[in-house]
């Protein structure tokens, strides 16, 4: 019998989220240049840390220092109409992503999402690969 999918701490309980949220790290993770964050990102993977674990890190903030401009620049660089098909079409991924595991509100057994968040944005985000 298969295992259920892995929730991730920040996810609650959207499994799109959370498989979208494991696709990225795994793309992060392996793209990295730095040991620290590829170290912290396989321990979130494993179960080992959670999320924000890795997100109050030295190594995230030296990761995010360092890719962001260009991700805004990038994002800048979009026309409204570009951004909005970019998002539509990452809201479409993740539904595909949780629909292909089953149940869209499906948690994993032992799950325990945190509670609600003030900065929580339901919108998602956007990573690239690109270092």
């Amino acid at each position: 019998m298969d295992q259920p999918e892995r929730i991730f701490d920040v996810a609650r309980g959207d499994l799109g989220v959370s498989l979208h949220l494991k696709q990225s790290l795994t793309v992060l993770a392996a793209k990295s240049p730095d040991p620290d964050f590829r170290r912290l990102a396989a321990d979130v993977l494993s179960g080992a840390l959670g999320v924000r674990d890795l997100v109050a890190s030295e190594a995230f903030n030296a990761t995010l220092d360092r890719v962001i401009p260009l991700a805004l620049a990038d994002l800048e660089s979009l026309s409204d109409e570009q951004r909005e098909r970019l998002a539509a079409e990452t809201r479409q991924r993740m539904d595909s992503l949780a629909d292909s595991m089953g149940a869209r509100e499906a948690v994993a057994p032992g799950a325990n999402p945190e509670p609600d968040d003030e900065d929580w944005n339901p919108q998602g985000g956007i990573l690239s690969s690109d270092w």
